[in-house]
């Protein structure tokens, strides 16, 4: 019913009172009718919403065509089922949109984002790939997927800076460190150089890299020294190097040692890989034997059916699954991989070999004696690289026990013919030459005595051990002093203030002890106390050998805080 100043709407036998306006009515619509005053918009090019449609048209309509109703009129069936409770939704009334994830939510998502293209060598294209984008939005549909220019040129960017801040505030509070350094050349035949920093920080061992820069200009000494200049400059560490580590090349030597005016530390496996290359091409027996290897090896590579044979015969012999491995020429450690996996499927290798039609030269019975003798003479060396390889661990005091066990065991190793055992004796006296006179490196000798797992026990020589004592006593004595020199303006400070405090009492009872103390102190001069500090440590029983020394020196700081001190300087250098 219509009047001139009430107009009357009814809904499930209730009025709304209108005066002049529809507010009530409105009201009325956003709790009972909501699809009816927002009705929600569909898209009718999206086939899912099509076939949404094509399965609603054999179903009954449970909401009437027309829900807003004339004014006077009521339809009672369709409000005799009160609303089903909605949810509470985080939009604004009339809003289409879905609010996102909040901008520290998104900071995270892209942190981890960048992170994971970092660690796992990931290419910048990924952003922009049609299955990692699905992926990802099945993971968090709110999330946006940055474009690869804004990952090159914002966020990876802003997440270097944070990065590079954090480093360079490590290491202006660290006083030593070493640098590791190496030039390699990329597919695109342009030339690298890439530098990576070793200290200790908080009683834990870093090795960042600073940076991986292009060179333009030729690899003369000099020119490799400028770049490496420039570098410790930026990072502000050029007084901090104790040593450089990289390979034997005589150019970045030169740029070491008569340029940057630096210490040379030769890289350990790279030397080990000169010396068992160059004692491999000098026996024609293995390099023969070898030669063999690479073509049976090549064969079962570019043959699906010679492969497909060894996997029947090891199936028959019960055997696991294995393939050949090729190995490369420049690299020992490559070959014997090789001669191992040979050694591995030698029973189901002749079934095969015997079978194929036309199958290369095999080996014969003493060439698989002297194949079984080069692995037991070269599986040492394997070990000993892999062990000074490390950079989460210690590894520049392990060289010289390393080297005294790999002596040891080649002397032990029983060997069958008489080619191993020339090939044997002649890498015996390789690493005499080349390695054996690390044991009267200072900073390796230091190093060692300085990691408690070894000490002087470690060393081949009674006479070397003793030499490295001296060594660490000399270099422990102006530290005593310069912390003397500290302590004495402490006490200074103490005792004219303790003086100042009790000027009326002149006969102290405490007098003749303080000045007992000062006459000891004075008697002890700080070459004494550094043999004193050292032998207390070397006194204390040998840290296991599997135990990190750095929680050693974490423990007993403020026992040797001299000794600490040094362990900082040597310790963060690594073998290779």
């Amino acid at each position: 019913m219509l009047t001139e100043k009430l107009l009357f709407a009814r809904c499930a036998k209730k009025e709304f009172k209108d005066y002049g306006n529809t507010t009530n009515l409105k009201e009325h619509l956003k709790r009972v009718h909501p699809k009816t005053l927002n009705p929600i918009e569909t898209n009718n090019d999206d086939p899912d919403n099509q076939l949404q449609g094509a399965q609603n048209i054999s179903e009954p309509s449970t909401f009437s065509s027309s829900s807003l109703l004339p004014y006077g009129t009521s339809t009672s069936s369709q409000c005799s089922e009160p609303p089903s409770k909605r949810s509470r939704q985080l939009t604004l009334f009339g809003s289409k949109n879905t609010i996102g994830l909040t901008e520290i939510k998104t900071n995270e998502i892209n942190k981890s984002l960048i992170k994971m293209i970092v660690f796992d060598y990931q290419p910048f294209s990924i952003v922009e790939n049609v299955g990692f984008l699905e992926y990802t939005k099945k993971l968090q549909p709110l999330y946006s997927v940055p474009s690869r220019k804004q990952l090159t040129t914002k966020l990876l960017p802003q997440e270097y800076d944070i990065i590079n801040s954090k480093l360079k505030s490590m290491l202006e509070t660290t006083a030593d460190l070493s640098i590791t350094t190496d030039m390699w050349t990329s597919d695109s035949n342009k030339s690298y150089i890439t530098v990576t920093c070793h200290f200790i920080f908080d009683n834990h061992l870093y090795s960042p890299v600073l940076t991986t820069r292009e060179v333009f200009d030729s690899h003369t000494g000099l020119n490799i020294a400028t770049t490496l200049k420039n570098i410790f400059n930026e990072w502000g560490i050029t007084n901090k190097i104790v040593t450089i580590v990289s390979d034997n090349g005589s150019n970045i030597k030169n740029a070491i040692n008569e340029h940057l005016l630096k210490y040379h530390h030769p890289c350990v496996a790279h030397t080990l890989n000169l010396s068992i290359n160059e004692e491999i091409n000098g026996n024609l027996n293995i390099i023969q034997i070898l030669k063999k290897c690479r073509t049976i090896v090549s064969h079962f590579k570019h043959s699906s059916y010679a492969n497909g044979k060894l996997r029947e015969f090891q199936l028959q012999m019960n055997l696991p699954i294995l393939k050949v491995k090729q190995d490369n020429v420049t690299r020992w450690n490559s070959g014997l991989i090789m001669i191992k996996r040979l050694i591995d499927i030698k029973n189901p290798l002749s079934a095969t070999m015997s079978s194929l039609p036309r199958a290369p030269n095999y080996l014969n019975a003493f060439e698989w004696e002297i194949i079984l003798d080069c692995i037991h003479i070269l599986k040492p060396f394997e070990v000993m690289t892999a062990e000074l390889s490390g950079e989460n661990y210690v590894t520049i005091s392990s060289i010289i026990p390393l080297i005294r066990g790999l002596q040891h065991i080649l002397k032990n190793v029983q060997i069958e013919t008489t080619i191993g055992e020339a090939f044997k004796n002649t890498l015996i006296d390789v690493v005499s030459r080349r390695l054996g006179n690390l044991e009267m490196n200072k900073i390796v000798a230091k190093a060692t005595f300085l990691d408690p797992r070894f000490k002087k026990t470690a060393f081949g020589l009674l006479e070397n051990a003793n030499n490295v004592q001296k060594w660490i006593s000399d270099e422990l004595t102006p530290i005593i002093c310069a912390n003397n020199d500290i302590d004495n303006t402490e006490v200074n400070r103490i005792q004219y203030t303790t003086t100042a405090s009790t000027s009326n009492t002149s006969n102290s009872i405490w007098d003749h002890f303080n000045s007992k103390v000062s006459q000891v102190q004075l008697s002890l001069s700080p070459s004494t106390t550094s043999t004193l500090i050292i032998r207390q440590y070397l006194e204390m029983p040998l840290l296991d050998r599997k135990k990190n020394p750095l929680h050693f020196w974490k423990q007993h700081k403020n026992t040797f805080p001299e000794l600490y001190k040094m362990q900082l300087k040597y310790l963060c250098i690594p073998a290779t």
